[in-house]
């Protein structure tokens, strides 16, 4: 045991790192080419999780959350997959609040929003996870210390009115690549499409605002001579007692000469900004969602091309970049010696038909057995009398 301690100590200890990466840049960065808005904060990113954002952003989620890691072993030159392990368990129950499915829904969630997915690892007595608990991105900072060799010395986690300083070996640090500082929080799709995401919900507040508060009257009536504010008060009700609610198409007949003027609203040209900057298909673009996945405008052939598109391109990478993250951080904790790994199924429908093919053709040809293909499945081996 002392043995097997040692050695996780040793693979989680942050060796020195050169001073070019140290020195990374911490100034704050611009979303804008004026150089006047600067990048929003993990609030900012949260408060516009909505519309077209928030379907983007939870249909990549729960895509990945439906395929989860298996774990595989490596024996004599062959790969097995592993039915039964204690993390296995671990993953299968989580913690007393979150189930699977919402430890990797959630994963997937924080790093389409902010970028960054952090686990927090509750050890027990033998120094294994006893359960995870996945850490609200918006309230954890990595932190290094002046003069520090490591990355990060600590991860502070803001709880309420306190601060709660982790270890990075009790962290496990899930984030999608950022070219501006590859050694730190990830770049989110919502923070790459931001100014688009802006716009519209702010395109969207002000049509709302003038439904709710129009500042603009419908008419305006111009008596040709002066009339005195009982006069204007008697008119203006007459006027709304004969044409408002239901009233539009009736006769009134004036007691006097005036003009009436019709003011009609117009909104083209925030309409024509918005459908140039913030349109469905430049969010999309960010979070790799297809557009025939947001629109009812589109036919089974595209829908076919979309599914084959969306799986290959954008939630293969990320459930790839999922499963290296944990056989980084998570496998050595239960194996030192490198034979075991997770791997998740590849979600492109035309990989399912020709693996599906290929174990047809296995069992076919005496390649593999019924029960070895039931043990891949989870499921026990077929009785036999």
């Amino acid at each position: 045991m002392r043995n097997l301690i040692n050695r996780l100590t040793n693979w989680f200890s942050r060796k020195s790192t050169p001073d070019a990466v140290r020195g990374m840049s911490t100034q704050p960065s611009f979303i804008d080419a004026y150089r006047q808005v600067r990048s929003p904060s993990s609030s900012e990113l949260l408060g516009e999780l909505k519309g077209t954002a928030y379907a983007c952003v939870n249909l990549n989620a729960s895509t990945c959350a439906t395929y989860p890691p298996r774990l595989y072993q490596k024996v004599d030159g062959r790969v097995e997959e592993v039915s039964e392990h204690p993390l296995l368990t671990l993953l299968r129950s989580v913690n007393p609040t979150h189930n699977a499915h919402d430890l990797w829904e959630l994963t997937t969630l924080y790093q389409e929003v902010q970028g960054s997915a952090y686990w927090y690892l509750e050890m027990n007595e033998s120094e294994l996870p006893s359960a995870i608990w996945i850490l609200p991105t918006q309230h954890v900072h990595p932190v290094r210390e002046s003069g520090s060799t490591n990355l990060v010395d600590y991860y502070q986690v803001q709880t309420g009115t306190e601060v709660q300083r982790l270890h990075p070996r009790e962290v496990i640090h899930f984030c999608y690549p950022n070219p501006r500082d590859p050694y730190g929080p990830g770049l989110s799709p919502l923070h790459a499409a931001f100014e688009h995401v802006a716009l519209s919900s702010e395109y969207l507040a002000y049509k709302r605002s003038l439904w709710n508060n129009n500042a603009l009257p419908s008419v305006i009536l111009s008596p040709d001579e002066i009339i005195s504010e009982e006069e204007r008060e008697r008119l203006e009700a007459l006027w709304m007692q004969r044409f408002s609610r239901g009233g539009n198409g009736r006769v009134l007949v004036a007691e006097s000469s005036m003009s009436v003027d019709l003011v009609h609203q117009s909104l083209g040209d925030l309409a024509t900004l918005a459908e140039a900057g913030a349109t469905k298909e430049e969010i999309a673009n960010a979070f790799g969602v297809p557009m025939s996945y947001l629109t009812t405008q589109t036919n089974l052939a595209n829908l076919q091309a979309a599914e084959h598109q969306y799986a290959s391109k954008t939630i293969h990478p990320r459930l790839k970049r999922r499963d290296e993250k944990i056989n980084e951080k998570l496998i050595p904790l239960y194996d030192a010696s490198g034979s075991l790994f997770v791997a998740s199924d590849d979600p492109t429908p035309r990989n399912q038909e020709h693996q599906l093919r290929q174990q047809e053709l296995d069992l076919k040809w005496g390649v593999r057995t019924i029960d070895e293909v039931r043990a891949e499945r989870g499921l026990p081996p077929l009785k036999r009398e």
